[in-house]
C-alpha cells in the first residue's frame, strides 16, 4: 500500500479528507494528519509518506516552506497542493518547486482521487524505472552505446530523473557532459521532404541529424545526441554543456543544424531549447524545450525557440484544449455534406477560438488539443463510410504551420481527405442506413426529419439524395414499405384489418384503408378475400 499524510490548518478539511474517501479501497494507508508544516516534518522524521496533501497558507510553516524543505532533504514524497482561488499564484510557485498537481477549494472527491491516482501511477513508474536502471547497469558492458541511448531516453521521457541511481549510471556510462550545466534541445522534424511517405527511412534520418549536430557542435562544447523513434513531441534530443557561462553560441549551432538539414537531407526541422539546468532536472528541461519549440505554432516552423528568450512559461489551464463547443460534430457533418461554405465558416470559427484561447493555454496545449480533436473526427468519419469502399491513405491531420496560415492549410487537408473518399459511395451508405432505420421503426410515427437527424444530415439534403438514390420520395417509400408489411400480415395472419393497420404504423383505420386502396387498387379486405399475392 502507499502511505499518505494530510497537512492543513483547518480541522474540518483534515476530517473531510480522512472520512469522505475510502483510502483503503485505493490502496492507500493514511499515516495521519498535521495542522502545519512543522508538525508534518515531525511525522515525516519517523516515516516518509509516499504522498502528501498540503494546504498553501498555514501558521508557523506554510505549504511552500514545507515543499522546499522536503526538496532540500531529497525526500521522494509526491506533493498535492490544496489552494483557494486567491492563492492561485502560490499554487503556481508550488508547481515550479515540484508539486505534482493542485486541487482548488472547495475540494471535490472525484478530482482529489484523480490527482492521488496520478501520484500512485508516478510512484509505480519510478519503481519500474529503478528496476530498469538496475537491469541497464548489468547490460552496460554488453553494449555501452545502446545502454547510454536507453538511459538518456528514460531520463528525458520519464519523471523519475531525481532518484538516487542517476549519478552512478551517469558516470558508468561515460556521459562526458557537465551534470551541473545541461542545455536540452528538442528537435522536431516538421517536413520530411522526399522521405515523407517512407517511414522506414525516418529512423536513419534521425541518426543522420545527430551526426550532423555532432560535427557542427564540436566548437560549442560537449554534446550528446539521443534519437527518439517512438515519441510524438520530438524526433531527436541534443544535450549540450555550453563552453561559455552565458551560453553564447549554442543558438548559432542549432540554427546551423536547421540549415544543414535542409541543405543536405532535404528535411525541415524545428528546435526548442531549454534554459541551462542540472542533470537532476533533465526531464523538466526536456519538457521546457518541447514547450518552447511549440511556439512555432504562433511564429512559424524552421526556427530555434529558446525558453530563455520567451516569456516565462506560466502554469496554464490544467484541462486540455477541446475547441469550440460542439464544433467537432458540426465539422464532421460539413465534411460529409461536402459543404465548402460551411467548412470555411467552421475553420474561421476555430481559428478565432484558438486566438482567444492564447491567454488560457500554451501553444503546446493548443496544438496538442487540436491534434487530438482532428484525430477523433478522422475516426468518426472513417467509421461512417461504406465498408465496400477501398481503404484510403488520406487522413485528417493538423499541418505544421503557423496559426496565421492555418485556415488555408486546413482547407487543403480537408479537400484531400474528401477526394480520397468516393462521394457517391458516401451517399449510398447514408441511404442504406436510412432504409435500415425505417425497417426497424416503420411501426412508429416516424418522420423524414427524424431519420435525417439520426444520420446527422440536413433534412433538405437528405430528402434530395434519398429521392436521387431510390427514385421515390421519403413519404412514398415509407408508404410502400408499410403496405408490403401489411400485405404479408393480411396473407399470413388472422389479424383484423384495424389490427393490421396498427401493426404497420397507422392508428387511423380509415386512413390506412385509403392508402392501401391507392397503392394496390383494392381494399385490404378484398386483398385478403381474393388471396392476392
Amino acid at each position: 500500500m502507499y502511505s499518505l499524510l494530510i497537512v492543513d490548518d483547518e480541522r474540518w478539511v483534515r476530517q473531510g479528507l480522512r472520512s469522505t474517501i475510502d483510502w483503503q479501497a485505493e490502496g492507500v494507508e493514511l499515516l495521519g494528519d498535521a495542522e502545519d508544516g512543522e508538525e508534518a516534518l515531525s511525522i515525516i522524521q519517523n516515516r516518509t509518506p509516499d504522498i502528501i496533501i498540503t494546504d498553501i497558507k498555514m501558521p508557523r510553516m506554510d505549504g511552500l516552506a514545507l515543499i522546499e524543505t522536503l526538496k532540500n532533504r531529497n525526500l521522494p514524497s509526491k506533493i498535492i497542493i490544496i489552494s483557494g482561488y486567491s492563492d492561485f499564484s502560490y499554487a503556481q510557485k508550488a508547481m515550479r518547486y515540484g508539486a505534482v498537481d493542485y486541487v482548488l477549494k472547495p475540494i471535490e472527491e472525484t478530482q482529489m482521487l484523480d490527482v492521488v491516482r496520478k501520484c500512485v501511477t508516478q510512484i509505480k513508474r519510478e519503481y519500474e524505472d529503478h528496476h530498469e536502471f538496475a537491469r541497464m547497469s548489468e547490460r552496460i558492458r554488453e553494449s555501452l552505446p545502446l545502454a547510454r541511448q536507453r538511459y538518456l531516453e528514460t531520463l528525458l521521457i520519464n519523471e523519475s530523473a531525481s532518484n538516487q541511481y542517476l549519478r552512478t549510471l551517469w558516470d558508468r556510462l561515460n556521459i562526458h557532459l557537465d551534470p551541473k550545466r545541461l542545455k536540452v534541445n528538442s528537435v522536431k522534424v516538421y517536413d520530411w521532404g522526399p522521405h515523407d511517405n517512407k517511414p522506414k527511412e525516418h529512423y536513419l534520418l534521425r541518426h543522420a541529424i545527430g551526426n550532423i549536430a555532432k560535427e557542427i557542435g564540436k566548437v560549442g562544447g560537449k554534446m550528446i545526441t539521443c534519437p527518439l523513434d517512438h515519441y510524438e513531441d520530438a524526433d531527436l534530443v541534443v544535450l549540450l554543456s555550453p563552453i561559455n557561462e552565458d551560453d553564447r553560441g549554442s543558438g548559432g549551432i542549432m540554427e546551423s543544424l536547421i540549415e544543414a538539414c535542409r541543405r543536405y537531407l532535404g528535411i525541415g526541422i524545428n528546435i526548442g531549447s531549454s534554459q541551462i539546468s542540472e542533470y537532476t532536472n533533465i526531464h523538466a528541461s526536456f519538457r521546457e524545450a518541447v514547450h518552447a519549440g511549440a511556439y512555432a505554432f504562433y511564429e512559424g516552423y524552421g526556427k530555434v525557440y529558446d525558453a530563455e528568450w520567451l516569456e516565462q512559461l506560466q502554469l496554464m489551464q490544467a484541462q486540455p484544449y477541446i475547441g469550440p463547443n460542439g464544433w467537432g460534430i458540426r465539422f464532421v457533418h460539413a465534411v460529409k455534406l461536402g459543404d465548402e461554405a460551411a467548412l470555411g465558416e467552421l475553420i474561421d470559427e476555430l481559428i478565432a477560438h484558438l486566438q482567444m484561447s492564447r491567454l488560457k493555454y500554451s501553444p503546446y496545449q493548443l496544438r496538442t488539443g487540436l491534434t487530438t480533436l482532428f484525430s477523433e473526427m478522422d475516426k468518426k468519419l472513417e467509421s461512417s463510410y461504406s465498408s465496400e469502399q477501398p481503404p484510403v491513405s488520406k487522413k485528417l491531420f493538423i499541418p505544421y504551420c503557423a496559426l496565421s496560415e492555418m485556415k488555408d492549410e486546413l482547407l487543403a487537408v480537408v479537400r484531400q481527405f474528401q477526394y480520397g473518399h468516393n462521394a457517391w459511395g458516401n451517399r449510398k451508405r447514408f441511404i442504406e442506413m436510412a432504409i435500415k432505420y425505417m425497417e426497424r421503426h416503420y411501426t412508429e410515427a416516424i418522420m423524414m426529419n427524424q431519420v435525417a437527424e439520426h444520420l446527422f444530415l440536413n433534412p433538405s439534403y437528405f430528402s434530395k439524395i434519398f429521392h436521387e438514390n431510390t427514385g421515390e420520395t421519403f413519404s412514398k417509400y415509407l408508404i410502400r414499405l408499410r403496405m408490403d408489411k401489411a400485405k404479408d400480415l393480411l396473407k399470413d395472419s388472422t389479424l383484423k384489418i384495424y389490427e393490421v393497420a396498427e401493426r404497420v404504423g397507422y392508428q387511423d383505420f380509415r386512413h390506412f384503408v385509403k392508402l392501401f386502396k391507392e397503392q394496390e387498387g383494392i381494399t385490404p379486405a378484398q386483398y385478403r378475400e381474393l388471396g392476392v399475392k
